[in-house]
């Protein structure tokens, strides 16, 4: 059996909710697996805990503030160290204004750097993203382990609606992105009264300037119970052009996908490796090309559901079931 793995994630979070999306997916989902498959391994969300002492290796989840510095460099005389992290945050658009207040700080990007620099290895989503991870900290160990889901949501039955709906789901960050495509679904959305736009997480209804149209659900404290809400007949993936976004992972097509939604997305590196276009959504990048691709998939339910289910085998090949192993090597190769 490997030795003892511990995961810290939500180094500021109240631990009485769940994790955050990056805790979900970087920490927590991978550990399960790890345990499952015979690993002794825990995780926990904010400080160290007693019983994190015997492990062999401690993987910190996006360790940024100051304070842990000393403390994270106390742990290499007797710990492994994996440090994850799965955003540029050298690169974050002051508009992105919560996020941008953080990062921005230097005592926070020097903290990062530090702390993924004299880690024994760095673990992130992207190939881009882990090019600059090695440029900004030196450390030329390196994993990228893409994002995956869970098994179950290829099972889920999606609430459905006698409207077709329109969907998004996402944070405070999208706000540009959103934009890109607002006049495009506004215009759809008024010319057949009979299509729903449903925003999942931030409230980005005045963005699209729909309310008599649009319904909002805000996020769930767990990361699982969001996908209960998620009735899209469509999801919509826009991302615009950015150093910041080029290091983004597939994520939100990957879970459209797990529940049989078709996707139109940017097309954009995150997505161009994933989204199949013409098969299980479309790829576009103007604004007459968002506006066909929507409204071919409004006008046609046979096509919304031939390209979810090709959607859904392939969200197949992508699960954290299939692809544990692989978070496996890298902490194997620790010891």
């Amino acid at each position: 059996m490997p030795g003892k793995i511990w995961g810290i994630h939500d180094i500021r979070s109240d631990t009485d909710h769940g994790p955050s999306g990056c805790g979900y997916f970087r920490i927590c989902l991978p550990f399960d697996q790890l345990k499952a498959h015979g690993w002794d391994a825990g995780y926990a969300a904010g400080r160290m805990p007693p019983q994190s002492q015997p492990a062999k290796i401690i993987v910190g989840e996006r360790l940024m503030f100051p304070e842990v510095l000393g403390e994270w460099r106390r742990l290499r005389a007797r710990h492994r160290l994996a440090y994850e992290i799965d955003d540029d945050i050298w690169n974050i658009d002051p508009v992105n204004l919560q996020a941008y207040r953080v990062f921005s700080q230097h005592s926070i990007q020097d903290a990062v750097a530090t702390c993924a620099g004299f880690s024994d290895l760095v673990t992130v989503t992207t190939e881009p993203l882990a090019e600059v991870i090695r440029r900004r900290t030196g450390n030329p160990n390196v994993a990228v382990i893409p994002n995956y889901v869970e098994e179950r949501l290829l099972k889920m039955d999606r609430p459905r609606r006698d409207q077709v709906t329109l969907g998004w789901a996402g944070g405070s960050s999208h706000g540009k992105d959103l934009a890109m495509i607002a006049h495009e679904v506004r215009y759809i959305l008024s010319k057949d009264t009979r299509l729903r736009l449903h925003i999942i997480g931030c409230d980005f209804r005045p963005t699209f300037g729909v309310l008599n149209f649009a319904r909002y659900t805000p996020w769930e404290p767990e990361p699982r119970d969001f996908y209960q809400h998620i009735d899209f007949d469509i999801g919509l993936a826009p991302i615009e052009s950015s150093t910041f976004n080029l290091c983004k992972s597939n994520l939100k097509c990957l879970e459209y996908a797990a529940l049989g939604i078709p996707v139109v997305a940017s097309d954009f590196l995150p997505y161009q490796g994933f989204v199949r276009h013409g098969e299980t959504g479309f790829l576009v990048r103007t604004r007459k090309q968002w506006r066909e691709a929507i409204r071919n998939l409004v006008a046609d339910a046979d096509l919304r559901e031939s390209m979810g289910q090709a959607a859904r085998e392939l969200a197949a090949q992508h699960t954290i079931e299939g692809n544990w192993h692989k978070w496996a090597a890298a902490f194997e190769g620790l010891l």
